[in-house]
């Protein structure tokens, strides 16, 4: 009996190193895969909106860990450094939300959320290209805060062409057949036609200036050739008549009568001359008043009337009767202006 007792205890002892060594061993293995796993995680500070966020996590990239942690983000945040960086230990997150700013673009206000102060980046993520000759406002290289406008006005240049006339000239030329006052066209003139090429600018599609560049003529003028009466005296009614000038009128009569003048009629002209055959009515800014006359088909006469009718080349010659005004009638004259 002791020896069967001597044998248990014997076997017994020989179970326990190997019950110390399994245990040891489990625990060890569970210590080296927590420190392999801790080891894993890195440590990230999340600083958003005047928060900040701390874990510990295995997340491959900063938009991971923003998922992580349950961060939605606008079209308008940034985020430093950018979505796609690799994390790593002790790594800082920011986020800057995006606050509203406008861009006056070809014509319209674009409102835009963006983090960034920067004229130029802000046009970067709109997405608005800024060419060399375009003129923005402020310039690209200032900063700007919240709910300020940017102007962008779009530059371009083009080619116009445009076709204008060439005025004629007028040349005189002395006539010695005509009376002097008196002028006549001998041939007509006609303009000429030029085409000018211009560099045109524009901002935001209205010109704003034009610079020429060149010009062609495509058509010559023609010269307008004017005779020029030079002729200072005329054979009338048998007798030689000077004259300083003459000039084409329409003629119209009257008498002192009340058919012509009115019941009111007195007899007198407005100058006070006495209303008879030889006073002529006329515009006195043609023909002055008290100047000598000779009318064709009339006689001597002198400017002794006015008329509120009478106006420009016209003049009303007076005679004695009724019947001798109506017998006239209207018609062109020749009025002479005497020395």
């Amino acid at each position: 009996m002791h020896t069967n007792l001597y044998r248990q205890g014997k076997v017994e002892n020989s179970k326990r190193p190997l019950v110390v060594f399994v245990t040891l061993t489990v625990c060890l293995t569970a210590t080296v895969i927590g420190i392999l796993y801790f080891n894993g995680a890195s440590k990230v500070n999340v600083y958003a909106w005047d928060r900040k966020i701390t874990i510990s996590t295995k997340a491959a990239t900063v938009g991971d860990v923003l998922q992580a942690v349950n961060l939605s983000l606008d079209s308008g945040d940034l985020v430093f450094p950018s979505l796609d960086t690799e994390v790593s230990d002790d790594m800082d997150i920011t986020i800057e939300r995006g606050k509203p700013v406008f861009i006056y673009w070809r014509g319209k206000l674009l409102p835009i959320l963006v983090a960034e102060r920067s004229v130029s980046k802000i046009l970067q993520k709109a997405n608005i290209k800024v060419d060399l000759d375009d003129v923005v406002y402020p310039a690209l290289d200032e900063e700007i805060s919240a709910d300020r406008t940017i102007k962008v006005v779009k530059v371009t240049y083009g080619e116009v062409r445009e076709r204008q006339q060439i005025p004629y000239e007028t040349t005189k030329r002395s006539d010695a057949t005509m009376d002097a006052g008196l002028t006549r066209i001998f041939s007509q003139g006609a303009p000429g036609i030029v085409e000018i090429l211009y560099e045109v600018k524009y901002e935001d599609g209205v010109e704003v200036s034009r610079v020429e560049k060149s010009r062609t003529v495509v058509k010559d003028p023609v010269s307008c050739v004017m005779l020029v009466g030079a002729r200072h005296e005329v054979f009338r009614d048998g007798q030689n008549i000077r004259f300083e000038r003459a000039l084409e009128a329409t003629s119209t009569a009257y008498c002192p009568c009340a058919k012509c003048c009115g019941a009111y009629a007195s007899g007198r002209t407005s100058t006070g001359m006495r209303a008879t055959k030889g006073v002529i009515s006329v515009d006195p800014r043609v023909i002055p008043l008290g100047t000598r006359l000779y009318v064709e088909g009339y006689g001597f006469a002198v400017a002794g009337d006015v008329g509120g009718a009478i106006r420009g080349n016209r003049v009303d010659v007076c005679f004695d009767t009724h019947e001798e005004a109506m017998a006239w009638g209207r018609r062109k004259v020749k009025v002479y202006i005497l020395p």
